[in-house]
Parts: structure tokens; C-alpha cells; sequence
């Protein structure tokens, strides 16, 4: 599967509006910073990457809670600082839970 059909599914799963679904994976990439390679094969991906897609598939969905286990583990400095950046984004609208 690809990274976009990771992101299709999960929003399947939590049943989300059909209409919106392209947007809000759209959306969810560019968070992410996986646009560019969001039709590549999830296995060829970095572990980095893969933690990446990990997040997105728990943001994309509207949950009002989400749940992370060490979600910057494995990832460069530079992904670390943008995930930070997006979690502190995200706070107003999502109760996030961290574990270390």
C-alpha cells in the first residue's frame, strides 16, 4: 500500500465524510511533509518516514484525543523540530497524550 492509501484507509476506519477525505489527506501530507513520496510503497519508506506516517494516521482523523509512544524516537533533527511544531499546532484542537 501506498502512503496515501495508508491515509485513505485509516479515514475509512473512522468513518469520515467521503467528500472530504482528499482534502483532509492533502492536508495531512503537507503536515506531515510526505507529499513527495505519498505515492511511494510504505515499505520502501525510512523508519523516519514511517514514524511520520504513523502521526498523520492518528491526526487524520479529528480525534479529540490522540495518543503517542515517543512520536520523535528515530527521527533527524530537522523532523523532530517540525513534528514538535505540529503537535504544538494542533493543541488548541486535539488533547494529545505523550509517552517516554
Amino acid at each position: 500500500m501506498t502512503v496515501k492509501e495508508h491515509l485513505a484507509f485509516v479515514c475509512e476506519l473512522k468513518d469520515k465524510d467521503p467528500d472530504r477525505i482528499e482534502a483532509d489527506i492533502e492536508w495531512t501530507l503537507n503536515k506531515i511533509s510526505l507529499n513527495k513520496v505519498c505515492d511511494r510503497q510504505v515499505k520502501y519508506l525510512s523508519g523516519g518516514m514511517k514514524r511520520k506516517l504513523s502521526l498523520g494516521m492518528a491526526l487524520i482523523g479529528d480525534s479529540k484525543l490522540i495518543i503517542l509512544d515517543e512520536p520523535t524516537s528515530g527521527l533527524d533533527v530537522d523532523s523532530r523540530t517540525q513534528v514538535w511544531k505540529l503537535l504544538k499546532d494542533i493543541k488548541g484542537e486535539t488533547a494529545v497524550i505523550l509517552s517516554t
